[in-house]
């Protein structure tokens, strides 16, 4: 047990010093190294004496930093041969072994310096953003560090059964919680798994670019739910090592009826979602475009043709284009817009909402940015909208108030509404597909002629009294030509009336002389004459004074047919009567 415990002491003792060695010079060569590579990497890119200058210009800035960083690196040595220096003592053999004597203590000087200087990273890059969490971060991998270092005084070896376990599991158990707290689209893709690790360990550092959680509304600017930093990259670091580090994804978590338009710079880049969309360096989440069918209305002022202004309210349906084009309207659409070439298929079939990334940057490209300060942003929407007002109005002042009601070409079941409707999208609907937007309807559901405050201008009101007049003498009009038609009807069914019953009594006297040719005519004729003033006078007119006029009117005209009938049939008996 003894020689056991023996032998395993001097492994680790001479690893020790070995990497203290490697650790000292190793730190050193790769600080002074560095400018030479970058020299040599860049060296074919330069090719013109100006670029050559710059060149040599920035390997000297980085030979200044480099001697900067190694005289850093080297303090504790600098110490020491101050030290000796004064004690009178400073040769080569007498330094040599105190340094190898003390070399524990000059990698842990050492290990100070990078943790202060990681302390330092972490601070400049984690606080803006990370509140305390780069704090929590970054001592507790310095602690873990030195947990390791002095446990037991085995230093390299405890950084290496120790701290190293230690930090993998930590990273492991950052990954198993990710996997649980990051959102996901595909969960089962290796590159989506790696993202989501890298999103959420930027964040427990508070270095994590932007990420921004998308809720139901599309109409609005989104500022992001966790603010981040999307300027900066660990590439734009020159040392190869940490180019490779380059893990701060943003993150824009949408709907499955949502995508996303990502820009970078001032460049547009692309169309991605719906789900988890993950941004790089200088990306930001532009606009978010609603896969679902837009309803929208709106009250505008309009003025007919004829001169008379009125509030009209408008409706529209439409939606982003997710329909199959044929040939010829592809090749109709595609000289509208440039970015239409090769948008005649939908590149996103999954799911229930269907679109193309090409038709969906074309709508984008009709929304506006700020100018200044104050200045409204224009959605795909709002300028859909702006489309569907200008033909209204146009259309309305093609056409005269009249014909908000009934067609010029009127026909049976002809709707006023329906023709100013068919126009409006016959209009527009070209120039939207054109930019990626399906128009399904627009028209004018309804209007009056107050204004919002319910008052009329004076204009508006003459104008209104003036089109009013005119069907006032419309109206006179069609009721007298309705009176004297219906007086020749009531003339003619009179007239009709008194025919049939002559005839009808006219034909009882002729049966009844055929029955019983010794009775007289004047008799029979007096039973069909009191019979008809017994039937009026059972039938008393209504309380209502004019219905009573008009039947008092009717009796009258009756009794005197009654006596011109008793004249005609029998004069002789009214005779002495």
């Amino acid at each position: 047990m003894g020689v056991a415990q023996f032998i395993i002491e001097a492994i680790f003792t001479a690893a020790n010093v070995a990497l203290d060695h490697a650790f000292v010079w190793g730190g050193l060569v790769l600080i002074f190294a560095y400018p030479i590579y970058f020299f040599v990497h860049n060296l074919k890119k330069y090719t013109d004496q100006r670029k050559s200058t710059e060149l040599i210009i920035q390997t000297m800035i980085l030979f200044a930093i480099s001697i900067a960083m190694g005289i850093v690196w080297m303090l504790p040595e600098f110490i020491l041969f101050i030290i000796k220096w004064h004690q009178n003592d400073l040769t080569f053999t007498t330094f040599i072994n105190t340094w190898q004597k003390n070399l524990w203590i000059y990698s842990t000087a050492r290990w100070i310096e990078l943790a202060l200087a990681f302390l330092a990273f972490a601070y400049v890059f984690g606080r803006e953003h990370g509140g305390k969490r780069w704090t929590y971060s970054a001592a507790g991998h310095i602690a873990v560090i030195f947990v390791g270092w002095f446990l037991f005084l085995n230093r390299w070896m405890g950084i290496f059964f120790i701290s190293v376990p230690m930090i993998v599991a930590y990273y492991c158990a950052m990954y198993d919680l990710a996997m649980i707290v990051m959102p996901t689209s595909n969960p089962e893709d290796r590159t989506e798994k790696k993202k989501r690790f890298h999103a959420f360990l930027s964040y427990t550092w508070g270095i994590q670019s932007p990420m921004t959680v998308v809720d139901g509304h599309a109409w609005k600017k989104y500022e992001p739910r966790i603010p981040g930093d999307m300027t900066w990259s660990f590439s734009d670091f020159p040392i190869p090592i940490i180019k490779s580090l380059d893990w701060r994804p943003g993150l824009v978590w949408t709907r499955s009826h949502q995508v996303v338009a990502v820009s970078g710079g001032t460049k547009f880049k692309r169309v991605d979602g719906p789900g988890v969309v993950f941004t790089s360096r200088l990306e930001r989440l532009d606009q978010i475009f609603d896969l679902r069918i837009q309803l929208r209305t709106k009250e505008i002022d309009v003025v007919s043709k004829d001169g008379i202004r009125f509030i009209a309210r408008y409706f529209t349906a439409f939606r982003l284009d997710n329909e199959e084009w044929s040939r010829d309207f592809y090749n109709t659409l595609r000289p509208m817009n440039a970015i239409l070439r090769g948008a005649n298929k939908l590149s996103y079939e999954k799911g229930s909402f269907h679109f193309s990334n090409l038709r969906v940057q074309a709508a984008l490209g009709m929304t506006s940015t700020k100018a200044a300060v104050g200045d409204p942003l224009v959605y795909w929407d709002q300028w859909v909208m702006n489309i569907v007002e200008d033909q209204t109005r146009k259309v309305i002042s093609q056409k005269n108030l009249d014909e908000m009601w009934r067609p010029a070409n009127d026909k049976k079941f002809a709707n006023a509404l329906d023709v100013i409707a068919n126009e409006i999208k016959q209009n527009s609907e070209l120039a939207m597909r054109a930019a990626g937007i399906l128009l399904l309807t627009a028209r004018v559901v309804n209007f009056h002629f107050s204004a919002a405050d319910g008052k009329v201008d004076e204009i508006t009101r003459q104008q209104i009294a003036t089109w009013c007049s005119e069907w006032d003498g419309k109206r006179a009009t069609i009721l007298a030509k309705a009176d004297a038609e219906s007086e020749r009807a009531q003339q003619e069914a009179r007239a009709y009336a008194e025919a049939l019953l002559l005839g009808s009594i006219a034909q009882g006297l002729q049966k009844t002389q055929e029955i019983n040719p010794n009775l007289p005519r004047y008799v029979i004729a007096m039973r069909f004459l009191s019979s008809l003033q017994d039937y009026v006078q059972k039938n008393p007119p209504d309380n209502d004074g004019n219905k009573e006029r008009e039947e008092q009117k009717k009796i009258t005209q009756l009794s005197n047919s009654f006596k011109e009938w008793q004249e005609l049939f029998y004069p002789n008996q009214g005779a002495e009567k």
